[in-house]
């Protein structure tokens, strides 16, 4: 059976995509990689598994890339507005990708919608013409390399469900099925069906207030930063990759910018800055995960006590916080550690360190370009913001020594 836009394309015969129906299909796809956003985001606080956390964390990153590539094409593109333009049914698709009632079926959900976003991207790269849609080719065959390896990954996890989790998720992913249905396919282009009328679950999404692990991590504490620093040689690299591990903190910090800022008045490019930002803290539990491992050492514990403290203020307080609190107070552990390594001729922490070191020096960049955009239209100044950051936080610090803003 021929596809809509097969069809479409055949019954004009013009052997190609003509503008105004790849401006309607890069809006969709657009909007659906950019919806999961806000969902992993919230649903990487939920997962218990570390692992999973790491790798929602590659998984949400990959969805802003892809995002703005469509994006960037659309700016060149005759047509109109990226987001405006948006049907109510497609945004009930963007919008249950994070209302999942549990684990499994939010992973179930998004295999889902990558499943059939890669359809319509395999459809639109077989009908576009070599010549006339060639940008839209590149992109399409970027994505879909990329999505097909985080498919393959959601495959794993769902082959791995019990009967019971098999179940639920397939209520679940028959009602998005429904909905994708009801908003015409990925292109909109379908014959569309009945909007179905009751929700397997009604329970909506609701982010947790902390950072949730399975029972192999534990909350804890680690030593002080003068302590580390006489330890030995070994102990000392142990103890600074459980506290690389312990930077899921920050990427939870991030995840909640990502899922709480996501209805405010922001552009793209803060967003697409803050999925960066998060993923590479992602990617530093992940350094302290490997390493450890390669010195035969478990991770066990987290110090949520930074996270904890945070959460109660705006997001912009907390992404001040971050940015231009706490990365500008570790910056100048960072080269001093790189250097160390290199002269015990430990190449392989050294790596782990070097990057470490370069990653946060954008994410200072991040905070204080979104920071000032934020206080355009405020009568205060970063500083006014830190101020009030740090009378918040002295109730929850009330022990460290004054200039300090971390206890480890």
């Amino acid at each position: 059976m021929t596809s809509a836009l097969t069809a479409y394309v055949q019954s004009r015969n013009q052997g190609g995509v003509d503008i105004k129906t790849t401006v309607d299909l890069f809006r969709r796809y657009q909007f659906l990689e950019r919806a999961a956003i806000p969902a992993l985001a919230g649903w990487f606080l939920a997962v218990p598994r570390y692992e999973d956390k790491i790798a929602l964390g590659y998984r949400l990153w990959a969805h802003a890339e892809r995002a703005d590539a469509f994006r960037r094409r659309l700016k060149e593109l005759r047509g109109g507005h990226r987001d405006a333009n948006t049907e109510p049914a497609l945004q009930r698709v963007g919008d249950a990708m994070l209302h999942a009632p549990d684990e499994p079926c939010f992973l179930a959900g998004v295999r889902l919608i990558l499943a059939r976003l890669g359809a319509a991207y395999r459809e639109h790269l077989a009908v576009a013409d070599a010549s006339a849609n060639a940008l839209e080719r590149r992109i399409l065959r970027a994505a879909l390399a990329d999505l097909d390896e985080a498919k393959a990954w959601y495959d794993r996890r769902t082959d791995a469900f019990s009967p019971d989790e098999r179940e639920r998720a397939a209520r679940w992913t028959r009602w998005l099925e429904a909905l994708l249905a009801a908003a015409g396919g990925v292109s909109g282009l379908d014959a569309r069906a009945e909007l179905p009328a009751e929700r397997p679950a009604t329970a909506l999404f609701e982010r947790p207030a902390t950072l949730l692990f399975d029972a192999r991590i534990q909350r804890g504490t680690f030593e002080p930063f003068d302590q580390r620093m006489n330890l030995t040689f070994e102990e000392k690299r142990v103890a600074e990759f459980r506290i690389f591990f312990n930077e899921f903190y920050a990427a939870a910090v991030l995840a909640t910018i990502l899922h709480d800022a996501w209805r405010a008045d922001a552009p793209w490019e803060f967003f697409h800055d803050m999925a960066h930002h998060f993923w590479d803290e992602v990617r530093h539990a992940e350094f302290g995960a490997t390493r450890l491992a390669e010195l035969g050492v478990a991770p066990d514990r987290v110090d949520l006590v930074l996270f904890d403290g945070s959460q109660s203020l705006p997001f912009l307080h907390r992404l001040c916080f971050l940015t231009l609190g706490l990365e500008v107070f570790y910056m100048p552990r960072k080269q001093p550690r790189v250097k160390r390594y290199g002269e015990a001729g430990d190449f392989r922490t050294q790596l782990f360190a070097d990057v470490d070191w370069n990653d946060e020096g954008n994410h200072v960049r991040y905070g204080k370009k979104w920071v000032t955009h934020f206080l355009e239209d405020d009568s205060r100044e970063i500083e006014d913001l830190q101020d009030e950051i740090k009378e918040h936080m002295k109730a929850i610090f009330a022990d460290l020594p004054e200039g300090k803003l971390s206890p480890f």
